[in-house]
């Protein structure tokens, strides 16, 4: 009997004649995201808020993509309206590939937990994710492969004496809702196992933005935290978005990749 002849790893890794919807594909994480499926060939549908789209570092991301690329749209859709994103949906004909990766953040202050900030917290992180998943394997029919987005801090407890001498905060619905996150990808990853469908999940850990690592002695706690010594930059999600969108990750389903520099392992 002939042998199976082995595709070349160039081959596992193109996604040419596929389509992919990364949620929040113009954001902080989702930008590199993005563009580590346009360069392995695929067409990219981003989604956002019609207040990103105003603003101009998205105008500048979303040109910037187009005039490298071409092979990319944005489609507006709030997520806090569930009507919104089962239209945007509706109006998908095929579509290979999700990255769940778009939050909702609440509008009340994020340090003060009581009972509405919480629910806020977990409708605008969790709950989009299950909703955008449920109406991808409509479109699919579960021949897709899904990526959703966690965090470190849906897998251990913040710190919180990096948070001592600043305002930032790190809210317990926002921990609770990435926990689910990865919960509900190994979930869907079960329950969908027989259609050939594939779910994992990655949980950055440690990417702050350049408004945040103003804050010397924050930025300085958040690199001692981490075995590499140094904060997370987009471009370091390339690799496991290449690998779990592509035919090179065939065999791994159910599972969470935390990037993270290393902070979890100590």
């Amino acid at each position: 009997m002939k042998e199976k002849e082995m595709k070349k790893l160039r081959d596992l890794f193109n996604l040419k004649n596929r389509i992919a919807i990364v949620t929040g594909g113009l954001g902080h994480l989702g930008f590199a995201m993005t563009e580590t499926l346009l360069e392995l060939e695929a067409q990219v549908i981003v989604t956002c808020t019609k207040e990103e789209l105003k603003d101009k570092e998205a105008q500048k991301k979303l040109q910037y993509l187009k005039n490298n690329y071409r092979k990319v749209s944005a489609s507006v859709i709030d997520f806090a309206d569930k009507k919104s994103v089962v239209t945007f949906f509706g109006s998908v004909k095929k579509v290979d590939i999700l990255i769940n990766n778009a939050v909702v953040w609440s509008k009340k202050v994020a340090d003060k937990t009581d009972a509405e900030i919480f629910d806020d917290g977990i409708d605008g992180t969790l709950s989009p994710v299950f909703l955008c998943s449920k109406l991808f394997f409509s479109i699919c029919k579960g021949k897709g492969v899904i990526i959703n987005i966690g965090s470190m801090y849906g897998v251990v407890s913040p710190d919180w004496r990096i948070y001592e001498q600043n305002n930032f905060s790190s809210p317990a619905s926002y921990a609770v809702a990435k926990a689910g996150v990865i919960q509900l990808t190994k979930y869907l990853a079960s329950y969908w196992s027989k259609y050939g469908m594939r779910v994992n999940s990655i949980s950055p850990g440690s990417f702050p933005k350049k408004n945040v690592i103003k804050d010397k002695f924050f930025h300085n706690s958040l690199k001692s935290k981490t075995m590499l010594g140094r904060i997370g930059e987009p471009e370091d999600l390339k690799g496991i978005v290449a690998l779990l969108s592509s035919d090179a990750s065939s065999y791994v389903t159910g599972q969470n990749f935390i990037i993270d520099g290393g902070w979890t392992a100590w």
